[in-house]
């Protein structure tokens, strides 16, 4: 019963879509975390990233990017 009212339906082509797109993400993802990591010092680089945008100086007014919007 259930097949042959889901055999007419055209709609039935886009959890294909769907299914293809998130797959083919996800393997490229993968690729990337395996193939596109393998330098020490690249990952080293992107771990340090969030820890280097309050360390840098901002600017020629010497504001540290931490501190900025914060009342003093």
């Amino acid at each position: 019963m259930f097949q042959e009212f889901f055999s007419r339906s055209t709609l039935l082509v886009w959890p294909l879509v769907g299914l293809l797109l998130s797959v083919t993400f996800f393997i490229g993802v993968l690729a990337f975390v395996f193939l596109g990591l393998r330098d020490r010092t690249r990952v080293s680089e992107l771990a340090s990233m969030p820890l280097d945008a309050e360390e840098t100086v901002v600017g020629q007014a010497g504001i540290q990017a931490g501190s900025m919007g914060r009342a003093s």
